[in-house]
């Protein structure tokens, strides 16, 4: 009897034992089964899968294209918040004290020069193949398009920022990166200014000429020059290259602090909200139509380019001056849509100035013109900036209008003058320890940036 006592003791204790083995015997064999699946249980609040961001290395379709080098991007020393309660913008320098006007950055980061720069004064051989190849059996929608004329000096700084864009909004943000080059010159002087482009950079470099321009332009449509219709070559790239349905442009004198997967990804972001929450009336398309950086306003009425003889036919055509759009034409987005408009407008025999010409397209095409709001930077004065903002009425149907309801500022660090946006960087330069927040910032002049 105490024997039978024993081993029913002795079977008590080791079943719990035998089935935690058996259990984790099957997980286990489950787990590493070829066909094996572990069901994902979730309680009644958990969230779906967020889908993780694309892989640093390769395409957004999750190949590693660009091969097993992991290139390191920029980051800025500070982690912090730098734009106090009042405004007023810690930059740990003793130089102009800066208020921030605009929008505050969505990130709590300040950025030495050397934070921002460092990583690309020297390149691997890895990185210059990454740089070199960013477009090589490119399967990429979008594109961006830096805008260069033959006065271009090719100084160190300006071969960092540009190896920057690519490596930033080409490698990390999967865009196709294109450097368009305006030059009128014979085929000898030509082949002398390419060679002053770094050897990394060149499979990138495309060219046109003031003759292309003219040739290929829709007729009756006349092309005068790129200064006064600066949107003719983006028509003409979109036209020679169909793959693309979306292309930013950048022009030469136009800096970003801050990198430039995380600005575009930015944008990006802030449109698919106000998608998201559209008004019944509204019809967004999936990709804006028009993108700009400074805010969709009537130019002021002794605005030159509205008095020319020239464009006479195109404020006929647009309705006079109310029916005017404008903005600051330095980085835009543009959509096939957009281009294929203006070149209907050369059809029928308009080619006007370039920073009302697309914007007022778009709003009489009912096109989605969307002004992305970012930081501006002025100096601590009581009246800092110019405001501006249209009425919620006077935008186009299916503009987002969140962003213009109140009056937005426009200038400083973001302008068509430089004189505030130079010496917002050339302090920044000139000071090691002085930190910059992220900033886009035009126009930055001289050889020396350039």
């Amino acid at each position: 009897m105490s024997s039978l006592t024993l081993n029913l003791r002795t079977i008590r204790l080791i079943a719990p034992v035998a089935v935690f083995l058996t259990v984790a015997f099957l997980v286990f064999h489950t787990y590493r089964s070829p066909g094996g699946v572990i069901p994902n249980i979730r309680t009644p609040d958990a969230q779906p899968d967020v889908p993780s961001p694309p892989p640093i290395l390769g395409g957004h379709d999750g190949s590693d294209r660009k091969g097993s080098f992991k290139f390191q991007p920029p980051e800025a020393s500070v982690r912090h918040g730098v734009v106090r309660g009042d405004k007023i913008v810690w930059t740990n320098d003793n130089e102009t004290v800066w208020q921030s006007v605009g929008r505050d950055p969505n990130r709590p980061e300040c950025w030495t020069y050397e934070d921002r720069f460092g990583v690309y004064k020297k390149l691997s051989l890895e990185t210059a193949k990454i740089i070199s190849d960013n477009n090589k059996n490119s399967k990429n929608r979008r594109a961006v398009v830096l805008r260069l004329g033959g006065n271009q000096a090719w100084k160190s700084h300006f071969i960092w920022h540009v190896r920057s864009l690519v490596l930033e909004a080409g490698h990390l943000a999967g865009y196709d990166v294109i450097i368009s080059v305006h030059l009128d010159m014979d085929q000898e002087k030509k082949a002398a200014w390419l060679k002053k482009i770094p050897e990394e950079l060149r499979p990138l470099v495309q060219t046109f000429s003031t003759q292309d321009l003219k040739k290929w332009i829709p007729k009756p449509a006349e092309f005068k020059n790129v200064y006064e219709q600066n949107h003719t070559p983006v028509q003409m790239f979109m036209a020679r290259n169909p793959k693309y349905d979306f292309v930013y442009t950048v022009e030469n004198d136009v800096r970003l602090i801050g990198r430039w997967d995380t600005f575009l990804a930015d944008v990006d972001a802030e449109y698919a909200f106000h998608r998201k929450h559209q008004e019944r009336d509204q019809n967004l398309s999936d990709i804006p139509d028009l993108v700009t950086f400074q805010s969709v306003r009537r130019p002021r009425a002794d605005w030159p380019w509205l008095k020319a003889e020239s464009e006479q036919a195109c404020m006929k055509q647009f309705g006079g001056m109310e029916n005017i759009r404008s903005s600051l034409g330095v980085v835009w987005g543009w959509s096939r849509k957009l281009t294929d408009s203006l070149t209907q407008y050369n059809k029928d025999g308009l080619n006007c100035y370039f920073e009302y010409f697309a914007p007022s397209a778009a709003y009489h095409q009912n096109l989605t013109t969307f002004f992305y709001q970012h930081p501006l930077y002025c100096p601590n004065r009581s009246s800092p900036s110019e405001r501006h903002s249209l009425a919620p009425e006077d935008l186009g149907k299916n503009d987002p209008r969140l962003v213009q309801h109140d009056k937005v500022a426009v200038g400083c660090t973001y302008y068509f003058v430089k004189v505030h946006a130079q010496p917002f960087w050339e302090t920044w330069y000139r000071n090691p320890e002085a930190c910059r927040p992220p900033a886009l910032v035009h126009p930055i002049k001289g050889d020396f940036f350039n």
